[in-house]
Parts: C-alpha cells; sequence; structure tokens
C-alpha cells in the first residue's frame, strides 16, 4: 500500500484550486467532469456526476478537489452537506484484498466504483479519524 492523495469535497472547484494555487503554488490539472453511473453507496447503485482536480504541493503531496454536481458520493458519509477533508488515497496492488483486510479490522465499505482504467473502493469505520480510507488500484498507466 502507498499513499497516494489527501481528498477534499468542495462546494466550488474553481475557487478552491485558485485559492490553494494562489498559497502555496499548487499547479492544477484540468478540471475533469466525471459521471459514475454504476458506482455503488452502501451496496446500492448510486450515480454521481462531479468535477475532479489534482494537484500537488512542492514536495509532491497530492490533493484531489471533487465537487459534486449530481447524486451522492462517498464524500457525504463523513461531511454530509459540508466542505472539508473527506478521504486519504492509498493505492493497493489488489483492491479485492485490501478491501477484505479492511474489513477484517472492522472497516465497512461505503462505496466501490471498477472501470477499465481505474478501480477504487471507500472505506469507512471507528479508528480513520473521521475520514474515509480509498484504496485505489490502477488497471493502466496513470493518465
Amino acid at each position: 500500500m502507498e499513499f497516494l492523495q489527501v481528498g477534499l469535497k468542495v462546494d466550488d472547484i474553481h475557487r478552491t484550486s485558485e485559492m490553494y494555487g494562489a498559497l502555496f503554488g499548487i499547479e492544477w490539472e484540468p478540471v475533469r467532469e466525471y459521471t459514475l453511473d454504476d458506482a455503488t453507496l452502501h451496496g446500492q447503485v448510486t450515480p454521481s456526476r462531479s468535477l475532479v482536480t489534482h494537484g500537488r504541493t512542492s514536495t509532491g503531496v497530492e490533493i484531489e478537489l471533487v465537487q459534486v454536481l449530481d447524486g451522492h458520493t462517498a464524500d457525504e458519509v463523513v461531511l454530509g452537506d459540508r466542505e472539508g477533508i473527506s478521504h486519504f488515497g492509498f493505492t493497493v496492488p489488489d483492491l479485492d484484498a485490501a478491501i477484505a483486510e479492511g474489513e477484517a479490522r472492522g472497516l465497512r465499505n461505503v462505496s466501490e466504483w471498477r472501470s477499465e482504467y481505474v478501480d477504487f473502493a471507500f472505506l469507512d469505520g471507528a479508528g480513520l479519524g473521521g475520514a474515509l480510507i480509498q484504496l485505489i488500484h490502477f488497471n493502466q498507466e496513470r493518465r
């Protein structure tokens, strides 16, 4: 498992990325819109549409900003309607094994999505400090 990113749920992705850029010199990837028609939330298919961007600090820490446009996402599990840090992301070599290990330690798989490019799951539970853990497996070279 390797640390990848800190994820923030935001109300205005453009305002937030501009502020972090101005304060800390973070350069952001272009904002992209993602529609996840078959993502699950609490075991139910829950379509969502979000704007997402990634940036890196001068020391290489990746920050992901997510603005939900439609539907519901895992970020709401810990934040509700508020903005804030929603998750810490880690890459894993085997998503199913990592989910099983988390569940064996008492965590709950609250959301999952799989695609040709990337598979991920969000885990929640006691001992995580109020944030989700995102487990990420890239099936192809990262874009």
